[in-house]
């Protein structure tokens, strides 16, 4: 059996550091801890690195389709992978929650997160985990704002944060892998 944990981020150098690229981030911090290394996949619209973790088979995934059309590689991946609904895990910045929060759950809505929105049309579903990653919320309203929030950089003081909150993220799915 394969878990399939994909990172919703926005592919290319501008965006590393960005709050939307938080899943990326995590999974980057993952494949570190795990020895896994990133290689492309076109076909399957996405990078993978494959790790064990305590005797589980984990497909670290990050796509290559930007934010919004996360769907359709998540889609690739799970048929590719011959995957199921309960084995996939979407990790995704959530504007709608302070900085630092972290909430693990399953069957849930995409809280207004485009990138959630599409994989959940995609795959006709919602019956997969979602690891959401509170970002905050900017300060200046509208649609225009919020875009521009979450690809810009994280701030000083969450960029000392990071890590630290990363790590929450990750032993929050660690009982979900089987650790």
């Amino acid at each position: 059996m394969v878990k399939l944990v994909v990172g919703i981020g926005n592919p290319g150098r501008q965006y590393v550091w960005t709050r939307h690229n938080i899943g990326f981030l995590l999974l980057d911090s993952l494949a570190s801890r795990f020895l896994g290394a990133f290689r492309e996949a076109p076909r399957l619209y996405a990078s993978f690195a494959k790790v064990e973790i305590s005797s589980e088979a984990v497909v670290l995934m990050k796509p290559t389709t930007y934010v919004n059309l996360t769907g359709k590689a998540v889609l690739a991946a799970k048929k590719f992978f011959d995957v199921s609904m309960e084995d996939i895990l979407v990790v995704a910045d959530d504007i709608n929650r302070e900085f630092g929060f972290v909430r693990f759950r399953q069957d849930c809505g995409s809280g207004g997160h485009n990138g959630i929105k599409n994989t959940t049309q995609i795959l006709q579903s919602n019956h997969y985990w979602q690891l959401r990653l509170g970002v905050g919320r900017p300060s200046y309203p509208g649609a225009e704002g919020v875009a521009d929030y979450v690809l810009s950089s994280f701030s000083l003081n969450e960029k000392e944060k990071l890590n630290d909150f990363l790590e929450k993220g990750i032993e929050e799915i660690f009982p979900w892998l089987g650790c």
